[in-house]
């Protein structure tokens, strides 16, 4: 949504309803999944305004997820982001390398490692179960 609005009718009409929700749901002890597709890396700098340790940040794989944890540091969990095309046309020696960087740039902790988005349908059983097997290996649980 942010790539697809203009900076000041994304603060007028989008952020502070984010906020607002996210807020109040931390205020009754509950944390707010972020599940942002598209690009949002526009604004990630803005989700520091949201309480802090209560959100958890879901990419989809057009955000840069690297950049999101050089600005949101420990500020919430970042959740992603292997893509649903590595799944499905991938290797597994790809799968692992792939999951070992995003450990090593965005983790180990604060990272809940999952796909970008969903694992397709056509997703490879071997490379599902590299994806696994590599969590295991370089994740911290």
């Amino acid at each position: 949504m942010s790539a697809m609005l203009s900076p000041s009718m994304w603060e007028t009409f989008v952020f502070p309803y984010y906020r607002e929700l996210v807020t109040a749901l931390a205020a009754q002890g509950v944390g707010a999944v972020l599940h942002f597709d598209h690009d949002w890396t526009r604004d990630l700098a803005r989700l520091r305004d949201l309480p802090a340790k209560r959100c958890i940040l879901n990419l989809d794989g057009m955000t840069d997820i690297r950049k999101a944890k050089a600005l949101l540091g420990d500020h919430m969990a970042i959740m992603g982001d292997v893509p649903s095309a590595l799944f499905a046309n991938g290797a597994p020696e790809a799968v692992r390398a792939y999951v070992r960087d995003l450990v090593r740039d965005v983790g180990p902790t604060g990272l809940l490692l999952c796909p970008g988005c969903d694992a397709p349908l056509n997703a490879r059983p071997e490379n599902v179960e590299a994806f696994v097997a590599a969590g295991r290996e370089f994740g911290v649980a």
